[in-house]
């Protein structure tokens, strides 16, 4: 791994951090250092460990994953959001890359659907009020200042933030239509991308 590569996924994630998305309807993603989360000494005896064996890599990134969830994951969100149904309510399962595809785009797509009704419905209002005059006391759009650039977020999630080794991908299940999510843990990142 170069590190100018690193630097440059730790501004990606950095900046994701900061980025505010609509209360409800969008796809969310947040994205952590794992030396934010994890003792970085223990985490790289463990990879070594997790070098000879696939699973006990799978297990490192569970905790990891788990870890924080529980401890670090309610600082990156507001309030409002599906922090108990990821901690206490899933069963995180591992994905091949396909299934988290697969994943992502089932959670983009229902995003997507979300934001355009709101959109269509604000184009109504909008459009009423301009005939009506009044289109200057409507307040700013609904999606003013908001992310809800789906394909940024996809390619993020599934590109941009990994190295050029295939981070390990978990689902909450399938059963979760509601709230879906999907994480990604490397050796440098977690991540989580959901529905909210």
């Amino acid at each position: 791994m170069n590190s100018e590569s690193r630097l440059d996924r730790l501004a990606l994630a950095r900046h994701i951090l900061t980025l505010d998305y609509p209360y409800y309807g969008s796809a969310w993603l947040k994205a952590s250092p794992v030396s934010w989360v994890h003792d970085e000494s223990q985490h790289q005896r463990a990879l070594a460990v997790a070098d000879t064996n696939p699973e006990v890599l799978i297990a490192v990134r569970r905790q990891i994953m788990q870890t924080y969830l529980e401890d670090h994951f309610y600082n990156d969100i507001p309030e409002h959001a599906s922090y108990s149904t990821f901690v206490y309510d899933s069963t995180w399962r591992p994905l091949s890359r396909v299934e988290m595809l697969q994943r992502v785009d089932t959670i983009l797509a229902a995003a997507a659907a979300r934001i355009a009704k709101v959109a269509a419905e604000e184009a109504t209002r909008r459009s009423k009020a301009e005939a009506g005059g009044y289109l200057d006391k409507l307040p700013a759009p609904e999606f003013a200042d908001l992310m809800v650039d789906l394909e940024a977020l996809r390619r993020w999630f599934t590109a941009e933030l990994w190295d050029s080794v295939e981070p390990t991908w978990f689902d909450n299940g399938r059963d979760m239509d509601l709230e879906p999510a999907v994480i990604a843990v490397d050796g440098d990142f977690i991540a989580i991308l959901w529905l909210q």
